[in-house]
């Protein structure tokens, strides 16, 4: 689940590497994250993955209204507007009950399981962590004019939590159940 979900962040992540003070280096980052979103969100985009689409949107927006309309508020605003967006779409994809990171889980658990109560808990809390670490995001990013390695921390914390949240929610349930249904 991990490789694919950094596959689905890897335009975030290019992005916010590439992304400079000028318009030129702005453009750039815009159309490496919009083309990236297409080869390596192509078969999430294709299973209709809740990531995959609106990064695609996200970046195909931003080429249109930044690289193309030339649009200085929206370009000085993109930091506002790529957390927004990502929180948008963890928060989204759990008002609409499929929290997004339940896609990438189905490929890892059988087909049996994914209505098990267990397997759709740990999803919905690791969306919902994810929302609160895109919506710190907006905050990190205000905080990291004065400290710019802050506005990285909250996308690794919430690396970090997707890897180990699901095996200590799993040691947790067998403490307490004595097996693990999934």
């Amino acid at each position: 689940m991990l490789k694919e979900l950094i596959q689905s962040f890897l335009p975030w992540i290019l992005y916010s590497l590439l992304v400079g003070q000028t318009q030129k280096e702005l453009n750039v980052a815009i159309i490496v994250a919009a083309i990236t979103s297409i080869i390596f969100g192509y078969k999430g985009l294709k299973k209709g993955f809740i990531l995959s689409w609106g990064t695609l949107a996200f970046f195909f927006f931003m080429l249109i209204a930044v690289t193309l309309l030339r649009n200085q508020w929206v370009a000085k605003h993109a930091w506002l507007f790529s957390n927004g967006t990502l929180a948008f779409i963890a928060w989204f994809s759990i008002a609409i009950r499929c929290p997004f990171t339940i896609q990438y889980a189905k490929e890892q658990v059988s087909q049996d399981k994914w209505q098990h109560p267990l397997f759709l808990k740990i999803n919905y809390l690791l969306s919902g962590v994810w929302g609160f670490i895109f919506l710190a995001g907006l905050g990190f990013h205000v905080m990291s004019n004065y400290y710019p390695a802050l506005s990285y921390f909250p996308s690794l914390l919430g690396i970090w939590f997707t890897t180990w949240f699901p095996n200590w929610y799993r040691a947790k349930y067998i403490r307490e159940q004595g097996n693990f249904p999934l």
